[in-house]
């Protein structure tokens, strides 16, 4: 079995395992030439025994087209076999559909239109690809609302495929039972069934596992294993039209001869259920024809015009809907100011919804701008709009008070992130994350009895148990133990499967070493973090060791050159991925003064300051960088003016953050700087 960071083949590093199904073991790994995520599939022993090796992954790598991934490589590695795709971003139909989504019946058909398209392609070639285990986990659906068919057999042909297929119970048709499970008598009522299949799979078996998957999607209802009585979906009463159901219902057939016989062929279907539609609307509404027709002519042109309003509300949802997409997908790709851009044109659709203003408040928080994260999320709250949509909708809110409390938290400001965690819990009080952040950030103010008794509440609403570890850590090192917290926060990285808690708990085992006076250990931790943590969660690690490596540069056991530039080089990398926030712009510039690169880091101040005129942050970087810079000329020639206008803009725009909680030490470095020019006589105390 693969491990975390192991890298095949030089090229693909494993991040984790992310599925299983019935030919191997799934893996989400990253493509370390291509700089993008893949995903590595084992193949199990049994199944690689009958695939054709390269030749096979030849014809696999030829595949091209819009609705399946891109394969890139077929491996054998010390007795394995491995095929290397893309990695899809988005969500699995199986998502939406246990969280309850109601899809409307025209995506439902478009996104059904798409599937066929897929299967026609890999039916149609030679051999032909049969999928063999067609389910909502192996559709996903891309940001940009389109289906992408995932996890097709290795095997390329149909003989073979009815062999080495995992049986989706559901899905699976019932000839892909043949060889296993004997097939039930049939009846009069038809509900069971008894047929003998002399030929392979093929793409009528693709067809059923399809139809199963779209009774499933507009049922809510995952349909019965195949080889026992099926619920029709017309039983089912789901609000879709009776020609939907019908073509699910044929494609459902047990015997194969009674379904669409190609994916061609039910492509076209799709493509004209419309006028099956219609059709079967004026068969049922016939005998009320002449009332239908009084009326219409009665309210035509009112029903006209409501219809218009209608389909422009449709519209603007959807966009409203594509906006977001496209805004998590810039957020994922580290382009945050596009991401932030796209949620506020749903804003200006919807002003009163709060998806879009979340969002846009999480892409604050995850880029580490704590300060506008918590601004905006104040806004959001005090935002009369809003109102009644948070009355609605307290599990919003409470996020909302839950980002604050983070924001306010990572600035070390646990007052008030006590407040408004405790917000969160009396808004959403079943949601143990909540629960954890409060006791953990009650526990860094030594409250500990009442972080203990929050703790247990957490553990009452579900709490899992890497998560227990990780606040009773926490407890330890409010207690001064910080070697047992830092063993109990490495107890919980190697537990977790969580890739959030995974970064989490690393760097809270650093902040042990570090206040235990280890920076070796803290950095060692965090080295390992970065070899480890998902490449899309890393920022937080490179920056945190970023900042280790500054500080050892400044004590007596660090290299002060070596140190500065491998942080140096944490910055310059997040700031290749796209990543090119104050935060990271004011830690490179700080790091430039640190090794004599004074211009670099000017420059890079100034131009923040014309890009945050407001920000106290570059006035107060430059008003250091500008006394550290005549500290070294010769006394007679030392000119502290440029270090004075920008320390007194500093101060008079700090005074605003103050004024919101904002605390920097860093401020008080400048003030002992300027007290100290102060002192030397450099300059008259105003």
């Amino acid at each position: 079995m693969l491990q975390r960071g192991d890298i095949l083949d030089d090229i693909y590093q494993i991040i984790g395992e992310i599925g299983s199904g019935g030919t191997g073991i799934i893996y989400k790994a990253y493509h370390l030439r291509l700089k993008r995520y893949v995903v590595v599939k084992k193949i199990k022993d049994e199944v690689a025994a009958r695939v054709q090796g390269r030749a096979e992954a030849d014809i696999l790598k030829r595949l091209k087209h819009a609705y399946l991934p891109q394969v890139y490589d077929f491996l054998e590695i010390d007795g394995g076999s491995y095929t290397v795709i893309d990695f899809i971003e988005g969500q699995s139909l199986d998502y939406y559909i246990k969280n309850g989504y109601r899809i409307e019946q025209k995506q439902i058909i478009l996104w059904a239109r798409q599937l066929c398209q897929a299967l026609v392609h890999l039916h149609g070639l030679t051999p032909p690809i049969i999928h063999s285990d067609i389910k909502p986990q192996n559709i996903m659906i891309t940001p940009q609302g389109d289906v992408c068919l995932i996890d097709f057999n290795v095997s390329l042909d149909g003989r073979e495929s009815s062999q080495i297929s995992g049986l989706s119970a559901g899905y699976a048709p019932p000839e892909q039972y043949l060889n296993q499970t004997p097939l039930p008598a049939g009846n009069e009522t038809g509900s069971t069934y008894r047929f003998r299949m002399q030929s392979p799979l093929d793409a009528r078996s693709d067809i059923y596992s399809l139809g199963a998957t779209l009774y499933h999607l507009l049922s809510g209802v995952k349909p019965e294993k195949s080889t026992g009585p099926v619920t029709p979906l017309s039983r089912r009463g789901v609000p879709y039209s009776q020609a939907l159901v019908d073509v699910i219902e044929k494609m459902m057939q047990p015997d194969p001869n009674l379904r669409y016989p190609t994916a061609q062929a039910l492509l076209q279907v799709f493509e004209n259920l419309r006028t099956l539609d219609k059709a079967y609307i004026r068969h049922q509404r016939a005998k009320h024809l002449t009332t239908v027709l009084f009326a219409v002519l009665l309210t035509g042109s009112l029903v006209l015009s409501a219809f218009g309003y209608h389909q422009m509300g449709v519209e603007a949802q959807t966009k409203y809907q594509q906006l977001l997409l496209q805004g998590e997908a810039a957020a994922d790709g580290g382009n945050y100011e596009q991401a932030i851009t796209l949620y506020d044109q749903a804003i200006s659709l919807f002003g009163s919804r709060l998806p879009a203003y979340y969002q846009k408040l999480l892409a604050y928080e995850r880029q580490e701008e704590y300060q506008a994260c918590i601004q905006y999320g104040k806004a959001i709250l005090t935002n009369p709009g809003l109102q009644e949509e948070m009355e609605r909708d307290p599990e919003g809110a409470a996020n909302v008070y839950f980002m604050i409390g983070n924001a306010w938290f990572e600035q070390e400001n646990y007052i008030n992130a006590v407040e408004y965690y405790k917000e969160a819990v009396a808004r959403s009080s079943q949601n143990p994350d909540f629960y954890r952040d409060y006791a953990i950030a009650l526990a860094r103010m030594q409250q500990t009895e009442q972080a203990n008794e929050v703790l247990q509440e957490a553990v009452a609403c579900g709490l899992d148990t890497d998560s227990v570890t990780l606040v009773q850590a926490e407890l330890d090192l409010a207690d001064g133990q910080w070697q047992t917290a830092a063993q109990g926060f490495y107890e919980a990285i190697r537990a977790t499967s969580d890739e959030t808690l995974r970064q989490r708990g690393y760097l809270l085992c650093a902040r042990a070493y570090r206040l235990g006076g280890d920076p070796d250990g803290e950095i060692a931790v965090l080295e390992e973090a970065r070899r480890i943590v998902a490449p899309e969660k890393n920022g937080p690690v490179l920056s945190a060791l970023a900042s280790a490596y500054m500080r050892r540069a400044q004590t007596e056991g660090g290299d002060r050159q070596a140190d500065a530039e491998k942080a140096l080089e944490c910055f310059e990398l997040l700031g290749s991925q796209g990543n090119q926030t104050p935060t990271v712009q004011l830690n490179t510039a700080a790091l430039y003064q640190m090794l004599g690169e004074y211009g670099k880091a000017e420059e890079l101040l100034l131009a923040l300051q014309t890009q945050l005129p407001e920000d106290y942050r570059p006035y107060m970087r430059l008003a250091i960088l500008y006394g550290v810079e005549e500290n070294e000329k010769e006394e007679g020639q030392r000119d502290y003016t440029r270090a004075v206008e920008n320390y007194e803009k500093a101060v008079a725009y700090y005074q605003k953050a103050k004024n919101e909680g904002i605390s920097d030490g860093d401020m008080q470095v400048l003030e002992d700087m300027m007290q100290q020019i102060i002192d030397g006589g450099w300059l008259y105390q105003r």
